[in-house]
């Protein structure tokens, strides 16, 4: 639930824009010509790619070592920028339309003084998205950037295609893991998880978690050796058994297929919370029968994921 709280978390917290949050100050909202077009070149290019959050009112610094971290709040006038208003820009100028979006207007102060911020939800979309300007655009580092023609044919695609997502787990719940994980120290069993978020089952499933050796310290099971590069293997293999007088035989294997809107274990892993503590990185390559993405993750991402 987005209110001013958490707001002021973000900045207080430095939380850095990535390719799933950007800030805006007050003044990128705007009626002119130019200010819409980048409205629709932002709003789109999360929708290209893997959705997230646009907050409207949050200034970042201007230095060059602090840039992309958010410095104070820059509300917005409610009264010349209405919720409606930025719903009409981003509807208006976006073919085609992306459903799900969702704008929270944050009061600011007094209610009276008519001062928000808005956060605006961009869901990943199914189709690719054209801005105003008739050119796609994606989420590049911490930048909307322009689409060769081969990367807008994939997103059209998508819905022909598997699309895995890995999470961490622990049977605790949420809540305990992230509170133990700023311990030091303390031995954390994950579930690995794997979500198909596409449209097609995912018959073959392999994930490559690997390391560095600053991480391989606090990796306790799978078992790493320490002060080296490590990679650890999951799938969605499982073992058939035959059982012959109490004991028991493996004559093969099968691929548990992921059928599309469901999750399936994977596995487990065993490690020490310093390694999310720490802020280490973790890197996750993800291959299937439609190829293979990669992603590092690190520190609260192993929880919260990205």
């Amino acid at each position: 639930m987005w209110n001013l709280e958490k707001i002021e978390n973000l900045i207080a917290s430095g939380i850095e824009e990535n390719l799933n949050l950007d800030y805006k100050s007050a003044d990128a909202l705007s009626k002119s010509d130019g200010k819409k077009a980048e409205i629709s070149k932002d709003i789109s290019a999360f929708a290209n790619s893997a959705g997230g959050i646009i907050v409207y009112g949050i200034n970042e610094f201007n230095e060059a070592e602090k840039k992309h971290l958010p410095e104070k709040i820059n509300p917005v006038d409610r009264l010349v920028f209405t919720k409606e208003w930025l719903e009409q820009v981003i509807n208006s100028n976006i073919s085609p339309k992306i459903n799900g979006i969702i704008i929270h207007p944050i009061t600011i102060g007094k209610t009276e003084e008519n001062k928000v911020v808005y956060v605006v939800e961009i869901p990943q979309s199914n189709t690719a998205h054209q801005a105003k300007d008739k050119k796609y655009y994606r989420r590049y580092n911490f930048e909307s950037v322009a689409m060769d023609d081969y990367e807008i044919k994939d997103i059209i695609n998508r819905t022909n295609k598997t699309d895995i997502k890995i999470s961490f787990e622990n049977y605790h719940g949420k809540e305990w893991f992230k509170k133990y994980a700023e311990s030091d120290n303390i031995k954390i069993t994950a579930s690995i998880w794997a979500y198909n978020n596409g449209n097609k089952v995912a018959q073959y499933l392999q994930v490559f978690i690997s390391g560095r050796k600053d991480a391989s310290e606090f990796i306790i099971k799978p078992f790493v050796e320490n002060g080296k590069n490590f990679q650890l293997l999951f799938s969605n293999e499982e073992e058939r058994k035959l059982t012959i007088s109490d004991n028991d035989f493996i004559i093969g294997t099968d691929r548990s297929p992921i059928l599309p809107r469901t999750k399936r274990q994977i596995g487990e892993i065993t490690f020490y919370s310093n390694l999310i503590k720490q802020e280490l990185e973790i890197e996750l390559l993800i291959c299937t029968e439609d190829g293979s993405r990669m992603e590092i993750i690190k520190g609260q991402e192993i929880i919260e994921g990205k």
